[in-house]
């Protein structure tokens, strides 16, 4: 199975080629329903009128429930909620 932290950050960088990482984490999330990863990334660029809701990302065995862009200045914390579908490509 990809690694999802690693797929999601090399994901927003194509989607965004200006922002560089600056750090990230990623936590073990369970719900009684599911299992996935809590994603917190720390980037630098432009993001004008970012919209990642909208977006598709090709997480191979995973899946994005959730992700959120938080702006301040030339700095973007994207926070995202990854759900494992046992899928294999």
């Amino acid at each position: 199975m990809t690694d999802p932290h690693r797929a999601l950050a090399r994901a927003l960088t194509r989607l965004q080629p200006g922002w560089t990482l600056l750090s990230s984490e990623a936590t073990p999330w369970a719900s009684i329903t599911f299992s996935g990863t809590r994603h917190v990334l720390h980037y630098r660029g432009a993001a004008p009128d970012i919209v990642l809701g909208e977006q598709e990302f090709a997480l191979p065995g995973h899946l994005v429930a959730d992700i959120t862009a938080a702006v301040a200045g030339d700095r973007i914390v994207i926070e995202a909620l990854t759900i494992e579908t046992g899928e294999t490509v």
